[in-house]
């Protein structure tokens, strides 16, 4: 397949496949781009770029990372008008980008990937979509993380009467002024929207499977004057960025620290004793675990409002849905009409895009991992030749910006896929000994991480408590593993070559 400059709608064969025009589909195009590589296609199934920021609209959606580290490096924006962003303005950012950069001729929006197989008789991805079949000689899934909700096996939950969305996929044109409203689950997305909603509702019946930590949000507007100096000073930017990062490096170094977790649990505490008077709702909203073992929450005001008339924390989580009744693990119950369900997303081996994905001999990569993800640099998989992934497993962050980690990687893939063009590279594979001496070295670090040894159970963990999402160390040893594409760890031929090559020269 050769490098052309320009893709357009018929063609069906590509050299390299993107699932996914969100955050991490956006930078890997950049980086294509920037390498020289222009034939190459994003598969987006929805008809606009943003991925989580897109679908995401419930009241009160921003992010929780400060928004000038929460942007790609090649795309700092002087624009943010709060120091931790709304919504709308990220999504906003991803579409300015994605159309600067040149990438929406390359983007097929409503194309929702259904099955990628490798055939190994061409040599290549066969891609099916709801919009036809392609083919590439190398895939990426940057499908993302967060990127479809999951929903509780509750009894009931199916034959409740009244009406029942995730928060990812908030129904607007339900009013829900005057309702009795129960939010099950309490995780990032409700301690949005619950302030916001509070005020609105008869009722509000939060149902809280788990208690979290609540730090202070030391959030403000940034000043038109202070955007605009930002606009005359890029570098000023990059100052802030590299501030930030430092900033959020030091707080990740609480995995691994005991004594700096207690001191961030200790400002929480604080926070808990001056929002919430009540000693038995206190009593409710502590958790029994350390400090980061879960993603701490930060606000100001989702305290506060679980505090209000109209509000009841049920405990235990949603264990029944009776009709309109629901049914709490503490025995408690209340009747509804109205359920937002914070359950959060589909994440690693129930990742669908994982069930998708069939590599050699046909096994999909949900199976070939069954419990236990693992990739090497949480790029890569044996077994599944010419394939990349961004934000594969222990590949991202819960401290500082995950997108620090995508970028990262499509350096990697970039840098590979521009090596493989100038040598005639048919098939890479990484080596099994290097992807298995890899996992073993993230098992060693994560045992020493408060994910495994802070008492808690989080979708971090698969069933053996092992830690299989987050990295485990500091970011920037990441970003230095992944400036170049290695080679070594990989078994490669060329076009028409008969046997496997050791190496490629770069």
């Amino acid at each position: 397949m050769s490098e052309d400059t320009a893709v357009d709608d018929i063609r069906r064969d590509v050299r390299v496949a993107v699932i996914g025009a969100g955050f991490s589909g956006i930078a890997m195009g950049i980086r294509l781009l920037r390498k020289g590589l222009h034939d190459f296609v994003i598969l987006e199934r929805a008809a606009e770029v943003g991925g989580v920021w897109r679908d995401n609209t419930y009241p009160g959606v921003g992010v929780d990372t400060p928004s000038k580290l929460y942007s790609l490096s090649t795309d700092p924006n002087p624009h943010w008008s709060r120091l931790f962003a709304m919504g709308d303005q990220l999504f906003d950012y991803t579409r300015d980008v994605a159309e600067r950069r040149g990438l929406l001729p390359h983007i097929r929006f409503e194309h929702r990937v259904d099955e990628a197989r490798w055939s190994p008789d061409e040599r290549l991805w066969v891609i099916a979509t709801s919009k036809g079949v392609y083919r590439a000689r190398f895939l990426i899934s940057a499908a993302g993380v967060v990127a479809d909700p999951s929903y509780p096996d509750v009894p009931g939950l199916e034959e409740f009467p009244g009406e029942c969305f995730h928060s990812a996929r908030w129904n607007h044109d339900h009013d829900l002024r005057g309702r009795r409203v129960a939010v099950i689950g309490t995780g990032s997305s409700s301690v949005q929207f619950v302030p916001l909603i509070q005020p609105q509702v008869a009722e509000l019946h939060v149902v809280q499977r788990t208690a979290a930590w609540v730090r202070p949000k030391v959030d403000r507007p940034i000043p038109e004057r202070a955007q605009r100096r930002l606009r005359r000073h890029p570098r000023l930017m990059t100052a802030e960025r590299g501030l930030f990062y430092l900033i959020t490096e030091a707080l990740a170094a609480g995995r691994r620290f005991g004594v700096l977790r207690s001191r961030f649990q200790k400002t929480c505490l604080k926070h808990l004793q001056k929002q919430v008077p009540d000693p038995e709702l206190r009593r409710k909203l502590l958790p029994d675990f350390e400090y980061m073992c879960k993603r701490p929450l930060i606000s100001n005001d989702y305290l506060p409002a679980l505090c209000e008339p109209n509000v009841t924390l049920h405990t235990g989580g949603l264990v029944e849905v009776r009709g309109n009744t629901v049914l709490a693990g503490d025995g408690t119950k209340a009747e509804v009409d109205t359920l937002i369900l914070n359950t959060g997303f589909d994440i690693g081996v129930t990742s669908p895009i994982a069930q998708r994905i069939h590599g050699r001999g046909g096994i999909s990569l949900a199976d070939y991992w069954g419990d236990d993800p693992r990739g090497y640099k949480g790029i890569t998989v044996p077994e599944f030749p010419n394939l990349f992934m961004l934000q594969g497993p222990n590949a991202t962050s819960g401290v500082s910006s995950a997108l620090m980690f995508s970028e990262a990687q499509a350096v990697y893939v970039a840098d590979a896929l521009q090596r493989f063009a100038k040598a005639d590279v048919e098939t890479v594979e990484v080596r099994a000994e290097r992807a298995g001496a890899w996992t073993r070295w993230v098992r060693r670090m994560s045992k020493r991480t408060v994910y495994e040894v802070g008492g808690c159970r989080s979708y971090y963990l698969n069933r053996k408590g092992e830690n299989v999402v987050m990295w485990p160390a500091w970011s920037a040893g990441y970003q230095l593993r992944t400036r170049r594409f290695d080679t070594a760890a990989y078994r490669v031929t060329r076009a028409g070559a008969a046997r496997v090559r050791e190496e490629v020269a770069s």
